[in-house]
């Protein structure tokens, strides 16, 4: 388990790998039970700042002890799925770092790559397995990723991704008439009439909503996938995002989970930010007392948020519900809300469930005891 004290200056790369390491503990678990091999593909390797010597706190130390415990798990109740970690990293000092991680963790098959991610995408492809489920991280130092260079690996199916999109650096670059910095934007992010309606944006909210939104929609494109995700990961100290973490994936079951690991993370990242503000303002002033009421505050402020997109979630229900007598089926409705709100499964159970009890949604297939809907339940509205 990742612990806080790792990242010192780097909190938020905590928040990234709570993230990362709750989705991956999840996702791995899961995959496993129907595909016999499981790949982690990591481009941007590292490692970088690791305050541990087992890399606990990188991205691939996590999935690694996620591949390795799924691994152990499975095996104890009779199946062998193999374990394969594929990373890629072009700098001599850490790629020879990763060399040293075969020994380290024989049950897992790890092959360390050096050199460039886009130009190695053919044989990463290659050597994936054609029966394995794969997932691809996508985290690099810098911003100029040509995202139609990626196809190749977004299109494979049986995959999953998360991006990180340097959000604070794309933004100030988007503002920038340099011509080399033009064309590295309109590789990452190329289509949608973007630049001209970050000219009319009026507020640094509607600009990273422009950008997300229109970045969304070409990595949805691009590799084929039913539903694309966006976590937003702020400075430690300032309100500020500083990158956008994207999920995407062609299934509801990734989708589910997905938003049950989001929800922690922002939950973490509030607590963080409220504890590294604390601390920076006592090393500020020498202070202890005067600041305590900040870590109370600040664990409360994604509340409005999550309460916020609850309210949207039975907002959508009601919209996307057909009126009598035609009818959704459950199973249909319920990823139409995850897609568009930032709430568990569980979140939109309980808000149907009520729905119903007011008289708001209509259920002809309730059956006696059900305390939330079924996945084949009709719904209608009245």
């Amino acid at each position: 388990m990742v612990s806080f004290e790792d990242y010192k200056g780097r909190e938020q790369s905590y928040v990234k790998h709570v993230l990362l390491e709750q989705y991956l503990e999840a996702l791995i678990h899961k995959t496993a039970s129907a595909y016999p091999k499981i790949v982690y593909v990591d481009g941007f390797a590292g490692p970088w700042q690791s305050a541990n010597e087992d890399f606990k706190d990188t991205s691939f130390g996590i999935a690694l002890d996620k591949l390795r415990r799924a691994k152990a798990s499975w095996k104890e109740r009779g199946r062998d799925v193999q374990m394969t970690a594929l990373l890629v990293e072009r700098n001599s000092t850490a790629f020879s770092k990763l060399q040293a991680l075969p020994s380290k963790f024989p049950e897992i098959a790890v092959k360390p790559y050096k050199g460039d991610f886009i130009e190695l995408i053919p044989t990463i492809l290659k050597d994936i397995p054609h029966d394995a489920f794969a997932f691809f991280l996508i985290d690099p130092k810098g911003w100029h990723i040509p995202l139609k260079k990626l196809q190749p690996l977004l299109t494979r199916p049986k995959s999953e991704i998360i991006f990180n999109f340097m959000f604070e650096f794309i933004n100030r670059a988007a503002s920038m008439k340099d011509a080399n910095i033009v064309a590295g934007l309109d590789e990452l992010i190329p289509s949608g009439d973007w630049r001209t309606r970050l000219d009319g944006a009026h507020n640094a909210e509607e600009r990273k909503a422009i950008l997300t939104d229109t970045f969304s929609e070409c990595l949805k494109k691009a590799g084929g996938y039913a539903h694309v995700c966006e976590t937003t990961i702020l400075r430690p100290l300032k309100d500020r995002a500083l990158y956008c973490l994207f999920y995407a994936t062609r299934h509801e079951t990734g989708l589910e989970v997905f938003r049950d690991c989001q929800v922690k993370a922002l939950e973490t990242q509030s607590i963080t930010r409220g504890l590294t503000k604390i601390d920076h303002a006592e090393q500020k002033t020498g202070q202890t007392e005067l600041f305590q009421s900040l870590n109370d505050m600040n664990s409360e402020e994604v509340a409005p948020l999550l309460a916020e997109h609850r309210s949207k979630a039975e907002l959508l229900l009601l919209e996307f519900t057909p009126t009598a007598p035609n009818a959704i089926l459950y199973k249909k409705l319920w990823p139409l809300i995850l897609a568009q709100c930032v709430v568990r499964k569980t979140d939109v159970n309980r808000i149907t469930a009520r729905l119903r009890k007011e008289g708001k949604l209509i259920f002809p297939d309730w059956e006696l005891r059900k305390q939330v809907p079924q996945a084949d339940y009709r719904v209608q509205r009245p």
